[in-house]
């Protein structure tokens, strides 16, 4: 089971699952992705807080870049139009434990040949692939 950082309540994987699915489906699917997307935000939340017990490291920093991309429109051709895509722009912060990375760290892992990104998974593969994770 896992904890709701905001206030504290005990989730099954099973409810964090069908919330995050739910945050999911309200995503208007808008052409550009700002960086104070609500909906964006929540489901990084909700997708970061799944079954973190269980999970490897590589595996909860993957479902919290995917989680934040959520509802960005792509592909996503540059490195500039990727941090926008990000809730928090470039201090969109992944944390596991004591590890730390900003969307604008992992930024510095990319190459202008991995663009463009057709996918959320595709740009959290290659981050935590490079990040050695």
């Amino acid at each position: 089971m896992s904890k709701w950082k905001y206030t504290g309540t005990d989730v099954t994987a099973e409810k964090a699952e069908e919330s995050l699915k739910t945050i999911k489906s309200a995503c208007f699917g808008c052409e550009t992705h700002s960086p104070d997307c609500s909906i964006a935000k929540a489901a990084g939340d909700v997708a970061a807080m799944i079954d973190e017990g269980n999970v490897s490291v590589k595996d909860q920093i993957h479902a919290q870049i995917t989680g934040a991309l959520a509802g960005a429109k792509f592909p996503i051709a540059t490195p500039e139009d990727l941090i926008a895509a990000f809730p928090d722009g470039a201090d969109t912060t992944c944390c596991v434990g004591d590890l730390k990375m900003t969307a604008g760290e992992a930024g510095t892992l990319l190459k202008p040949s991995d663009f463009p990104f057709k996918s959320a998974k595709d740009v959290a593969d290659v981050i935590v692939t490079r990040a050695g994770l």
